[in-house]
Formats: structure tokens, sequence, C-alpha cells
């Protein structure tokens, strides 16, 4: 059924309605729970839909044949591997494990049973995780502009189109191959607010210097020198300087830092703070993961 035998069948029930209750029942249709939860869960089906895409042109650990990963400096009593959470939700990461493409766990010495579990890293949002974060952690966005700096494929850019009111979306991403990939998702799924910038971030002063919120997952740690990373955190400390602007990091720039040996310019930004306590969280989202999600305000 396309839109317009859609609008034909409501206009049909509608018309249906007893009289005196239509109003009430276009009342209802406005403000129920429900259909709020519909939409918002069609909206999940959208972004299910794009990792299925994804999954034909990406392997399942999100990284690109070429592509140069530093060490990740996670456990040191746990071995470590690369999975996209946004292409692989748990339920697809659990057919990989039946079909023995993937495993949660390693052997300490093989053929033994000193199973241990795989610190599983991820370098996207999972799909919840983005409506949780559009929906509930960060304030509305109402004509804002957004910007993902490193949007690999493109997870953030798509989520911030279904999840919220942002009038423009910008992915600025340095490998080509991975701008190719967002430009197709762009064209199959219709998104007109969304654009992706093929460049180093540290090209792209005036978009850094106007851009109302600037997303940061995992962004430069595991794919830059330490060097660049020094260079690329004092550009956003040089360029991001409108009061107001808010970054979302994972992790936190303090960590971040301080595996650099640099510290947050005094007076340059806040934390902001916020908590589930009083939240009913979904159990397709993950409080751990959530936990890592720090947003700042700059003052």
């Amino acid at each position: 059924m396309n839109l317009d035998e859609a609008k034909i069948k409501f206009s049909e029930l509608l018309l249906g309605v007893r009289p005196s209750d239509r109003e009430d029942v276009i009342t209802w249709i406005k403000n129920s729970e429900e259909i709020q939860d519909f939409v918002s869960d069609s909206r999940i089906k959208i972004l299910e839909s794009i990792g299925q895409y994804l999954r034909r042109v990406i392997p399942s650990s999100g990284v690109l044949e070429g592509e140069s990963l530093n060490e990740y400096e996670g456990n040191e009593n746990c071995e470590s591997d690369h999975i996209d959470a946004f292409i692989y939700p748990d339920d697809e990461l659990d057919d990989l494990c039946e079909k023995g493409a993937m495993s949660r766990h390693y052997c300490r010495s093989c053929g033994s049973r000193q199973i241990l579990p795989l610190n599983l890293y991820s370098h996207s949002f999972s799909a919840w995780e983005l409506k949780w974060l559009f929906t509930r952690i960060l304030p509305p966005l109402g004509d804002k502009l957004l910007l993902d700096v490193g949007s690999r494929h493109g997870a953030v850019l798509y989520g911030a189109s279904e999840f919220s009111t942002a009038s423009k979306i910008i992915g600025v991403e340095m490998n080509e191959e991975f701008c190719k990939i967002t430009e197709a998702v762009i064209d199959l799924f219709s998104y007109t607010r969304i654009d992706v910038v093929n460049d180093d971030i540290r090209n792209q002063k005036e978009l850094l210097s106007r851009a109302d919120v600037i997303v940061l997952n995992n962004v430069f740690e595991q794919f830059l020198s330490e060097d660049d990373q020094v260079k690329c955190w004092n550009f956003i400390f040089s360029c991001v300087k409108r009061p107001g602007t808010v970054l979302v990091t994972v992790p936190s720039i303090n960590q971040c830092l301080d595996n650099l040996n640099m510290s947050m310019p005094t007076g340059w930004a806040e934390e902001m703070h916020y908590d589930f306590e009083n939240e009913l969280v979904p159990d397709e989202v993950d409080l751990d993961s959530l936990g890592e999600i720090c947003l700042y305000r700059v003052l």
C-alpha cells in the first residue's frame, strides 16, 4: 500500500466512525503514545534496513580493507575484536556466532576449556542507541546544524535524520570509499537533509565554527597518530568557540586528552549531565554503551 492508497483507507476509516466521535479519534491519533511508539519503531526499521544494505558492502568489523587502526587500549586481561553495532545488532551478531563466522569468546590455550569473553569494540552507535541519543539525551535540535566528525558509513547521520528535526546534517569523512557508500544510502533512502564531505576536519574551520551540535564518536584515537590527534584537538578548541555549541563524545574528552598528555582549555566547555534513573530503557539499549556518551556545552 502506497501513501495515496493509505490516505484513502484512512479517510474511509474516519467516515465509518460516528460523527460525534470523529474529533475524539483525531485527538487520540495526535496524542496517542501507541501511535508515537509505532512511528518510532518504524524509524528503527528504516535504520535496520540501512544496516542490512551496509552488510553487503562493509565487513562485520565496520573496517574497510586497507584501513590502518591503532591498537585498542582496552582491558589488558581481555582480548578485543571489532564489530559494527549499527550494521550488526545483537540478533544479527547471534546469527553470525551460530554460523561460526564470529564468536563472543576466545580460547586462552587452543583446545582447552579456558574460554574468556571477547571485548567487542564498535566504531558506531547501534540503531537503538541512536534513537536514545536523539530522543532522550540531546536537547531538541529544532533548526540546528549537526556535524558528525569522522562519519564513516553515516550511522549518526541517518539516526539524526530519522529521530531529530535538525535542519541540516553533515558528515565529514576522510575515507573516500565510506563517502561513496554514504552517498549511495542518501540516494537510496531519499535523505534530503544529509550531506557528506570527503575531507580532513582540519580543513573545515568554517563548518566546525557554525555547527550547533558536533558528534565525535571514537573519531581520532583509533585512526590517527598521537601527533595528528593533538593537532585535531587543538584545531577543535580553536574553532569551536560559539557559546551553547553542544559536543557529543565517546569516550569523554578528558579520557581522550589524558592519553595525549593534554588538558581541556580552562573555561572552554562544561559537561552536561544526564541519567536514566527514571527512564524505562528498552532491552535493546546497552546501558554500558549509553554511559560512555558524554555531552559538553561550550561556554
